[in-house]
């Protein structure tokens, strides 16, 4: 318990101090790419903090210089740091609720490195926050949904919300469906101590085109992408055989990529 509140604090004091060096690198470029990147170094830094060591599969599936739409279940808030690692050589934007936005601090780095807000009790508002997600995807950046809303607990998925679906396929951006275990262990939903690290597997399933579809295949395509989600939560995999991904060479140190399930 010590540890795990020592944890804490250091992570509070390093965090701030990582913010800083997000606002002042967001005014080094529009795109704010500079201010992503030190934030990707700030949760690799939190990662090696809480003794958390993050394996990924199915890179080989991906090309960072594309744009996709990345489709992950949420059961922590280690989930976050978790993906950024992961994907260490994509630019990411997350679709996030208004609320976090207003954390002192949190809030504004958030701003600095433009990712997306959405006021869900506004209609409108959410409409002009996927416009402006679609703006920002090109030359390499793509979004993030956490289509549960919120974080799960227990084995089960929460329902998925169609937002996320819907962007896909008006962008006709591929979708990439992502499973993280590991992470509610190390970190619990309700919980902010780290008691103890331990290994937290990303893995990256088929990716799903969604250029010939429309938008009336917008529950075929939330049901697929459940389904493999949930088929590599469950041990299993729906997709064919692939060779593991080489870890990147611009990855952090100590990252590691095994092989499939």
């Amino acid at each position: 318990m010590i540890l795990g509140i020592v944890r804490l604090i250091v992570f509070v004091v390093d965090t701030a101090v990582w913010i800083l060096f997000i606002l002042v690198a967001s005014l080094l470029d529009r795109e704010a790419r500079i201010a992503f990147r030190v934030a990707q170094w700030w949760a690799w830094a939190n990662l090696k903090l809480t003794g958390t060591c993050v394996a990924v599969d199915g890179l080989a599936q991906l090309d960072p210089r594309r744009s996709y739409v990345f489709v992950s279940n949420h059961r922590s808030n280690l989930d976050v740091l978790a993906l950024v690692v992961a994907l260490w050589n994509f630019q990411l934007r997350w679709v996030a609720k208004e609320e976090l936005f207003r954390i002192p601090l949190f809030g504004w780095a958030m701003r600095a490195m433009k990712q997306i807000m959405v006021n869900r009790a506004n209609h409108a508002q959410a409409i002009a926050s996927l416009a402006t997600a679609k703006q920002r995807m090109h030359d390499g950046i793509s979004v993030v949904f956490f289509p549960e809303g919120t974080r799960s607990e227990g084995a089960e998925m929460l329902p998925f919300k169609k937002g996320g679906f819907v962007f896909a396929l008006e962008t006709g951006v591929t979708v990439v469906p992502i499973a993280i275990t590991g992470t509610a262990s190390i970190l619990p939903r309700t919980g902010w101590i780290v008691r103890r690290g331990g290994d937290v597997r990303v893995s990256i399933c088929r990716p799903i085109t969604t250029a010939t579809r429309t938008r009336d295949d917008r529950d075929a395509l939330l049901a697929e992408v459940r389904n493999a989600i949930a088929a590599r939560l469950a041990g299993g995999d729906v997709t064919p055989p692939i060779v593991p991904a080489r870890v990147p060479v611009s990855a952090p140190p100590g990252m590691r990529s095994p092989g499939l399930y």
